[in-house]
């Protein structure tokens, strides 16, 4: 059952789906933005530690706008890391295995901005209790890289899109997605250019083996949820949240 999305109007800080790919219906999955941007939209700068930011969804996915971004100004407003880095965190309602994910709008394609790539960080949990990202160093003790993942744009010239997978045996109910930043680690996968991205949707498994999750890691059987193409987890349930963010923001 593929989930539906409504986001909180006041805060613009969360939003929330229920209903999985196991066809449960009970708390999927919320989402929440930070960023380490700092300074002002007039004077942007950028900081080593997390704040909240507020989460968008402008039709071509998710975007981050951070205290010193001007959501009213014309955007993109990405998931970037231009004046700080931006990532949104997903908690879901059981632990699961992130595999795979789908980006729209995205600055390796859209040659009209000053972006000029669109390299993705995806990390895991795996620290104990329920992480705390607002007030956070940019390091994030606690959180396991998974991947690092380059141009997941498709370099067309076009805004098109594109998809990217990693393997990974961890298993969590936290993940992060974030524009790529060197404090993560990972060595030198990245670059210097300016990343940005906007998340259509991201892809896993559920662990259904026998004494289920321990430690972060699961039995030997799984149950597949769709993959970014079949607009899994997030992607159809965004559409319910386009509707409703259309008739209250500007477009972009």
């Amino acid at each position: 059952m593929l989930a539906l999305c409504s986001a909180d109007t006041t805060t613009l800080q969360v939003f929330s789906c229920s209903g999985n790919g196991s066809g449960t219906t009970t708390n999927l999955v919320s989402a929440n933005a930070y960023s380490t941007g700092t300074g002002t939209s007039a004077a942007p700068t950028t900081g080593t530690t997390f704040a909240a930011a507020a989460i968008y969804e402008y039709g071509s996915g998710l975007g981050v706008v951070a205290t010193n971004e001007n959501s009213a100004t014309t955007g993109p407003h990405a998931t970037d890391n231009q004046y700080g880095s931006d990532g949104i965190v997903f908690r879901f309602g059981a632990a699961v295995n992130l595999n795979a994910l789908a980006i729209g709008w995205n600055g390796t394609d859209d040659t009209t901005v000053p972006y000029t790539d669109s390299d993705v960080a995806v990390l895991a949990w795996t620290g104990s209790g329920t992480p705390t990202v607002a007030g956070a160093n940019q390091a994030l003790t606690g959180w396991t890289l998974v991947g690092n993942l380059k141009n997941v744009g498709a370099s067309n010239g076009t805004a098109a899109g594109g998809s990217a997978s990693f393997l990974s045996t961890v298993y969590s109910s936290y993940w992060l997605v974030s524009a790529y930043n060197t404090a993560y680690g990972g060595g030198t996968t990245g670059d210097s250019n300016v990343d940005a991205f906007k998340l259509l949707s991201v892809a896993g498994n559920l662990c259904s083996a026998t004494g289920g999750v321990v430690n972060n890691q699961c039995g030997s059987t799984s149950t597949k949820i769709p993959e970014p193409g079949s607009l899994a987890l997030l992607g159809l349930g965004l559409v319910g949240l386009v509707a409703s963010r259309r008739r209250k923001q500007p477009s972009v």
